[in-house]
This record gives structure tokens, C-alpha cells and sequence, in this order.
């Protein structure tokens, strides 16, 4: 792990070393995190291409009737209730270690 940059003071006088604060007065961002914001803002940016590609509406049938939706509430709707069935089976799959006495 690299070692946090010292003033020139606390060098001197052997004390602990003392981050420096950044000079735009900011906390400095990792370059995993400008990674993983890159890669948040792309996913974003082609999940917001793909609903404007996908306004155009739809019948459904819907447990209570059939009615016209656009087709990206119906994938969202999908998409959401696929996770949650998901997280569901997941929760109930895991050992349950916590509940031995």
C-alpha cells in the first residue's frame, strides 16, 4: 500500500505522516472509482437510449385487464419483478448459520 504523502514539517520532526489536502480543496477520487463512475455514467447513458427507443405502446394483458402501456414500462415492470423473484430464491437458498443456537 503506498505510503500517504508528509508534509515537509512532520518529515523533519519524525511525526506520523499527514495526508496533504488536494489543492482544489476536493477529496481526490481513486482511479477504481473514476473507473467505475465511467462505466455507471455508460450503462446510464444506454439505458436512457434504449428507453427512448422503446416508447411505443403495447397491449398487455394484465392480471386485472388489458390495457395500452409503452413497451419500456412493460420491460422496466419485467426487469423489476425478475429481480425481486430473483433476490427471493436467493435470500431462501442461503444457509441459515445465524439461527443455530
Amino acid at each position: 500500500m503506498p505510503q500517504p504523502p508528509r508534509t515537509e514539517a512532520a518529515a523533519e520532526q519524525g511525526r506520523a505522516p499527514a495526508v496533504q489536502p488536494p489543492a482544489n480543496g476536493k477529496p481526490a477520487r481513486r482511479p477504481r472509482q473514476r473507473g467505475r463512475l465511467a462505466a455507471a455514467a455508460v450503462v446510464g447513458a444506454l439505458v436512457m437510449l434504449f428507453a427512448v427507443l422503446n416508447i411505443d405502446e403495447v397491449e398487455v394483458n394484465w392480471v386485472l385487464g388489458t390495457w395500452s402501456t409503452p413497451l419500456i414500462v412493460v420491460i422496466a415492470l419485467s426487469f423489476i419483478l425478475g429481480a425481486a423473484a430473483d433476490r427471493l430464491v436467493t435470500v431462501r437458498r442461503r444457509p441459515r448459520k445465524a439461527r443455530k443456537p
